[in-house]
C-alpha cells in the first residue's frame, strides 16, 4: 500500500482496492462541520486536490 503524508499532516494510503485517509485536525473539523453530507471519496479528492494539498497535478498523477 502506498503511503504519503500531505503538507497538512493528513496521511493518505491507497492501493488498487481501497483508499484510506487519516485526517489532520483541520480536515477532521472541516469534515465534521460539513455534517458528513459530502461523500467520503469526494472529500478525499478535495483534500488531495493540488490547491488544498500543495501537490501539483504531475506529482499526484505520479503517485497514483
Amino acid at each position: 500500500m502506498k503511503n504519503i503524508i500531505l503538507p497538512c499532516d493528513c496521511r493518505l494510503k491507497w492501493d488498487k482496492e481501497e483508499v484510506e485517509l487519516v485526517m489532520c485536525n483541520y480536515h477532521f473539523d472541516e469534515y465534521v462541520d460539513e455534517g458528513f453530507t459530502l461523500p467520503a471519496d469526494e472529500f478525499i479528492k478535495n483534500v488531495t486536490y493540488p490547491r488544498g494539498s500543495h501537490y501539483s497535478f504531475k506529482t499526484l498523477a505520479r503517485l497514483r
